[in-house]
């Protein structure tokens, strides 16, 4: 059964949270909520959440939890996840222009192999003054965190990695991408130790 969502954490469970998290890193989305812990793809979540508008689509949906707690949009995949809403290849989005005001690429940008591709495809489905969330891990954090979390992943688990996806993204690499693709980050935030980030670009006029 899936731990309940809590959209918003109290000052004690951040505490927590952030105390924990080495622990954390090891457990599985029940074994965190069993122990009154934030699980970690609920975190990078949480984090995204206060940060979409509008009609948003989700890439690399997964689970598609995102969109379910936004409450209007659509989850993409290319792996058929059964809660995805649409199976596609990102870098070949099958929706019109100007179709959503959020697209979210949440721990999912590193294992995208046409990067360029993809995001010029989320620049071309956004409306004017649309924004772009992504979230991703330096290198080094995933080569240590993906053996860690295979057994918990159900990307890893259920996917797997392929040989041209890397284990993470370095900030400067995100931001090449994003203004490459005409996005200006407006935003980054570190999290989880300041291991993982959160970046939003908005369209570069």
């Amino acid at each position: 059964m899936p731990a309940a969502f809590r959209p918003e954490a109290t000052r004690l469970q951040r505490l927590a949270d952030h105390l924990l998290f080495p622990i954390n890193m090891w457990l599985s989305e029940e074994s965190s909520a069993r122990l009154g812990l934030t699980p970690i793809d609920h975190e990078r979540i949480r984090m995204a959440l206060r940060q979409c508008r509008g009609r948003l689509l989700d890439v690399g949906c997964g689970s598609n939890l995102l969109v379910r707690l936004h409450g209007h949009g659509v989850g993409c995949d290319v792996h058929p996840y059964p809660e995805a809403d649409v199976r596609c290849d990102s870098a070949l989005l099958p929706f019109a222009g100007g179709s959503f005001d959020t697209v979210a690429l949440l721990a999912c940008l590193n294992h995208i192999t046409r990067r360029g591709e993809t995001l010029r495809e989320c620049r071309r489905v956004l409306r004017p003054g649309g924004r772009v969330v992504v979230s991703m891990i330096p290198r080094w954090v995933g080569a240590v965190s993906h053996p860690v979390r295979k057994p918990h992943d159900p990307d890893q688990r259920d996917r797997g990695m392929g040989r041209d996806e890397a284990p993470g993204l370095s900030v400067r690499e995100v931001t090449r991408l994003l203004a490459t693709a005409g996005f200006k980050v407006v935003l980054r935030q570190r999290f989880m130790w300041g291991l993982n980030g959160l970046f939003v670009g908005e369209l570069d006029g």
